[in-house]
């Protein structure tokens, strides 16, 4: 797949999968190759991990990370549990990360597949049968997100935002329902009917699940689709993926202009 195909995928169907050897002495080269060839900028660290205390609890200070952070600490043939649906950047604005890669380093015994939501097509088709309850989701205080990494407060490490919007003429989303979410619903039946089919419905026709295996690259837009790791069993070795997250989507480089001779 060349440069531009793997772009036109991304762009089109919101992820893409691709090869790409794992490298023993820095597993993050890989992610500043494939970035490069796809146009995006240096790797952006979220702002969660600008804070201190969040920095000095999980010792992560740069934009890359393991997942699992310590995965020493994994026992031969333990079992992870799924997560729930999220977008990546707890406390970035609306479409503030744009693009996530995923690389495989070593995968689950069985299980551990990512499971993609397409949740911008989603809020599209509710739109479409159910106006006021999809206007909800772009109430500015539909949904707040929080950490639980170290103390969150009204002021600190909490963002209240919309589910759903446009940035810059596109729609995105920040659909995340799991522990480090708040839904605005008190008293709001169209937020309530708006959740019930994102929480149902929509999984059946707009989730794709997706196993890769040790040098697969998963590539998606994570200001269009939401994502979750589904549960898994270790092995003798633990899963291990790496992650870059950036703050643009892929584009095409611009040609070099040709210099005539004269």
């Amino acid at each position: 797949m060349t440069d531009h195909q793997l772009i036109s995928e991304v762009t089109t169907r919101g992820y893409a999968v691709i090869s790409t050897p794992v490298i023993a002495d820095d597993p993050f080269e890989a992610h500043r190759r494939v970035a490069q060839s796809l146009g995006l900028p240096d790797a952006y660290t979220p702002l969660l991990y600008k804070d201190s205390e969040v920095r000095s609890a999980v010792g992560q200070v740069g934009p890359y990370n393991e997942i699992p952070r310590d995965n020493k600490s994994m026992q031969p043939w333990s079992k992870m549990p799924a997560q729930r649906f999220h977008v990546d950047g707890l406390l970035e604005p609306l479409g503030g990360i744009k693009t996530t890669i995923l690389h495989c380093l070593t995968q689950a015994h069985s299980g551990g597949e990512t499971e993609l939501l397409f949740s911008c097509d989603a809020f599209l088709d509710l739109s479409a049968t159910d106006e006021d309850a999809a206007k909800s989701l772009l109430h500015p205080e539909a949904l707040t997100r929080f950490a639980t990494i170290s103390e969150s407060t009204p002021t600190r490490l909490r963002a209240p935002g919309p589910a759903f919007g446009w940035v810059d003429g596109t729609l995105a989303t920040r659909y995340s329902d799991g522990p480090t979410e708040l839904w605005n619903t008190p008293e709001n039946p169209d937020l309530q009917r708006a959740l019930d089919y994102l929480r149902g419905p929509a999984l059946e026709t707009h989730r794709v699940q997706v196993r890769l295996e040790p040098g697969d690259m998963l590539i998606f837009r994570n200001d269009r689709v939401s994502h979750r790791g589904c549960v898994y069993q270790n092995g003798v070795h633990p899963r291990r993926l790496t992650r870059s997250m950036y703050s643009s989507a892929p584009a095409p480089q611009p040609a070099a202009k040709e210099v005539s001779e004269t």
